[in-house]
């Protein structure tokens, strides 16, 4: 696609706009000229006629042969015909066309004579009845014309081209604000993220540089929570390897096979957390990349919080904990599996939390035209300070909690992808509640 300069965008609209103008102004004034030419011949033959009836015949006679009356050095100039009151022709210049008699009241008009037009004006004297024709070839007229078109054409042509240049000009000065606003984003470093001056930007620009600011607001402080996130994640996943390692040396190092095989089962459990870590960190990742729910539509909230627990039984078996699921069928909004994803992490996260003998319990709740999702546990709780900050990435409620800190992070990215959020309360235990919106 071909691109245009605004400079020359605006230069080609506003001649759109002028150039019609400009033209039907020229065209007016050339209409009017033509009208004044016209009046000024007609008044010419009317000048002629009256000065005829003022002569006798031997005087109109000689006037009428006179050599500055017609052709004379090859130029046209006026006719005559004299006819009496019934319309017998009594003079004729030598030269001039046969114009025919009409006896009808005096006017004026055009008639094509000897392959000529001519300007024919007839009239009737009141005392002696005769009738006068005077004439004038039209071709003057245009030639005439034609000199005031052309004397008046260059000069508006001049001004058009006149108009060009300065709507060139007057276009620069006015985008050079624009320019200069160019010139300083271009000149900027990759790392450099300050605002944008906008001291000397227009008015019609200010939104775009105000956008512009936003925009990189937004990359600053997505590129800060990048350098955070990669420095987080990488202590956190130097802290598992370096077991693993310390494991696998003093499983090679021990001669007793008993030793040996606990360091092993040691160096398994710190690839299983490390694995863990690492999947999640890659599912942080993935969802931090999503402006909106992918092909978001109804599910049902209730038969995907079921299977949740279903695929936590074993855990939840072998833990010593019961899970049980409370509520009606409830429709949401949103994509499955990460509504999946988000109740998995808060069952793992309410069975690491509860002792032997306790429970888990899932509650769907009705709230006006929105929906509730209950994640109850009977664990111990938290500190109200501490409820704060659950969700925070690498953020663990004491340092004997098991986990990494990322399982409620997943939760709170995945419900503000829905539009919704989640709260967190200890109530004989630690309840973790996610409030989606109304359906639309």
């Amino acid at each position: 696609m071909i691109r245009r300069s605004l400079r020359q965008r605006l230069i080609v609209l506003l001649l759109a706009v002028l150039a019609p103008v400009w033209l039907l102004v020229a065209l007016l004034a050339y209409r009017y000229t033509l009208q004044e030419v016209d009046e000024l011949f007609d008044h010419q033959l009317e000048q002629v006629a009256a000065t005829f009836f003022l002569l006798d015949l031997s005087q109109l006679q000689a006037a009428i042969d006179a050599p500055g009356f017609q052709h004379f050095d090859g130029d046209d100039a006026f006719a005559a015909q004299l006819w009496s009151r019934d319309g017998q022709l009594l003079l004729r210049g030598e030269f001039a066309p046969l114009i025919p008699f009409d006896a009808r009241p005096q006017r004026l008009q055009t008639l094509a004579l000897q392959e000529e037009n001519w300007r024919v004006l007839r009239v009737q004297e009141p005392a002696s009845g005769r009738w006068l024709a005077v004439a004038r070839p039209l071709h003057e007229r245009d030639e005439l014309a034609a000199g005031l078109a052309v004397g008046l054409g260059v000069p508006w042509l001049l001004s058009l081209l006149l108009l060009v240049g300065l709507i060139w000009w007057a276009i620069g000065r006015g985008l050079a604000p624009l320019a200069e606003l160019s010139r300083q984003i271009a000149g900027r470093r990759p790392d450099d993220l300050a605002p944008v001056a906008a001291e000397a930007t227009p008015l019609e620009a200010a939104a775009l540089v105000s956008e512009i600011n936003l925009l990189l607001r937004r990359v600053d402080a997505a590129l800060e929570g990048e350098r955070r996130f990669t420095a987080d994640a990488s202590h956190e996943l130097r802290t598992p390897l370096a077991a693993i390692r310390a494991q696998v040396e003093v499983a090679a190092a021990e001669p007793d096979p008993g030793a040996r095989q606990h360091a092993l089962q040691q160096a398994l459990l710190g690839i299983a957390r490390a694995t863990r870590l690492t999947e999640q960190l890659l599912t942080l990742a993935r969802l931090d990349h999503l402006d909106a729910v992918p092909d978001a539509g109804m599910c049902d909230l209730h038969a995907l919080a079921r299977e949740a627990l279903v695929q936590a039984s074993p855990r939840a078996l072998q833990a010593g904990v019961d899970v049980a699921l409370e509520g009606k069928a409830a429709q949401v909004r949103g994509a499955p599996e990460l509504l999946s994803l988000a109740l998995r992490n808060l069952i793992d996260n309410a069975l690491a939390h509860t002792p032997a003998g306790g429970s888990v319990t899932l509650r769907l709740l009705q709230q006006g035209e929105g929906v509730l999702l209950q994640v109850q546990d009977s664990g111990t709780g938290l500190p109200v300070e501490q409820l704060a900050r659950l969700g925070e990435r690498f953020y663990r409620a004491g340092s004997l909690r098991p986990g990494s800190g990322l399982g409620l992070s997943i939760v709170r990215r995945v419900m503000a992808l829905h539009g919704g959020s989640v709260a967190f309360h200890s109530q004989a235990g630690l309840c973790a509640t996610l409030h989606f919106p109304p359906q639309l």
